[in-house]
């Protein structure tokens, strides 16, 4: 079948631990390639599994992370390499274990795709998982299917960058026939959004800043709006088109970024801040937004996002990234409470976060679908690679591998 890879550079790895223990230089530089190619496709490893015809997938922030920008892995401790990357996939059921009841067949699906302990067969649980926040698991390197996190970053189940992967039957949910794929292929990231949301709430009053208008900032916004808050809250974006979609969702105020601090004095104004600049080094703002959401996981936003939380407030991180030398200035001047999210879990009402952002979306209440920006075949994932390089020309937000099925 075909796939596009994610293969480690044995002789870039091999330079950066000669430069680290050496030259005590510790820089990553990009030591993941991507390589199409034809593998052979991936067996079941147990009766609880099955096998998905990938029909589409998205291009995460930690695929784009690791596959444009080079940027290191954040949880490389549980990556086996050769990978097929893909945490964010729709497809048909192809193969069905001896175990596996109520999934027929050329049913279509969604995928949550998170490896924890009830996929891996643990039981009982790990603490975490038994808390409902799986995320978090002890065994993400335990048991099948092996070392990963998730579909996608998990060398045995392949991911949706590929014809096939695999999947455990209680990752597996049915799409209704009425229901778009581009609908669905957005719930994964939008569990994410709604996960931090429900999790890290503000209170009646709040000011509210959001960091990023990619997909995943205005899904955090969507999830705001679904879940009845109406909080002051401004957006900042990098692209005009961003501010325009956010403007769109939600009768928000918008601000723009262009480098670090760009947007101090018009989030001040907002949050009633003062912004301060030194003689040298960057500007910082007394006071700030009392809930901050950064979703894009670059350094200068996490840096920026730091800023912009008020003394004592909260700062939920939420873009998947490794990030190295953060300024950790306003950790301690500002005694922040930071925090993170990552994927599903147990919400209050013991639901899974994953199970409620499908139903939302299957109510047909979400306009995440309009999210769906682009669309390329595994062969063309330069170009697919080049409209997330220049957004401010191609206005991509997700962009899909769209699979012949």
């Amino acid at each position: 079948m075909k796939a596009l890879s994610a293969k480690l550079s044995v002789r870039t790895e091999a330079w950066d631990r000669v430069k680290a223990k050496l030259f005590r230089k510790t820089e990553n530089t990009p030591a993941v390639y991507l390589e199409l190619g034809e593998i052979p496709e991936p067996d079941l490893i147990g009766p609880d599994w099955v096998k998905v015809r990938s029909i589409v997938s998205g291009i995460s922030d930690l695929d784009e992370s690791v596959a444009l920008n080079g940027d290191p892995l954040p949880f490389s401790s549980f990556i086996t390499f050769p990978y097929v990357p893909g945490n964010e996939n729709v497809g048909i059921v192809t193969e069905i274990g001896n175990n596996v009841q109520g999934i027929e067949l050329g049913e279509r699906v969604v995928i949550n795709p998170l490896l924890s302990c009830r996929t891996r067969g643990i039981d009982p649980p790990c603490v975490s998982c038994a808390s409902g926040n799986p995320s978090s698991c002890h065994n993400f390197g335990q048991g099948a299917p092996g070392p990963g996190v998730i579909i996608g970053a998990c060398k045995s189940t392949f991911g949706g960058w590929a014809d096939s992967f695999i999947a455990h039957k209680s990752q597996v949910r049915m799409i209704p026939h009425s229901v778009e794929t581009d609908l669905a292929i957005m719930v994964p990231e939008f569990a994410r959004a709604l996960r931090a949301v429900l999790q890290h709430s503000p209170s009646a009053g709040d000011t509210v800043v959001i960091v990023g208008a990619g997909s995943l900032g205005l899904l955090t916004l969507i999830a705001l709006q679904m879940t009845g808050y109406k909080n002051k809250t401004l957006v900042l974006a990098e692209h005009p088109f961003e501010g325009d979609l956010a403007r769109k969702f939600s009768n928000v105020r918008v601000a723009f970024t262009q480098g670090h601090g760009t947007a101090f004095e018009e989030v001040s104004e907002f949050v009633g801040g003062i912004v301060r600049y030194p003689e040298t080094g960057r500007p910082a703002i007394a006071g700030g937004a009392d809930l901050v959401y950064e979703t894009t996981g670059t350094k200068q936003n996490v840096e920026d996002a730091l800023y912009l939380t008020g003394e004592r407030k909260k700062l939920v991180l939420m873009g998947m990234r490794a990030i190295s030398d953060l300024d950790p200035a306003p950790l301690w001047f500002k005694a922040l409470n930071v925090v993170a999210t990552s994927f599903s879990g147990k919400e209050s009402d013991s639901r899974e976060t994953f199970d409620m952002a499908l139903e939302m979306a299957l109510e047909g209440c979400l306009p995440i679908a309009d999210l769906v920006t682009h669309r390329f075949s595994l062969q063309d994932y330069r170009q697919a690679f080049g409209v997330l390089r220049d957004r401010s020309v191609s206005k991509a937000v997700k962009v899909m591998f769209q699979h012949v099925v």
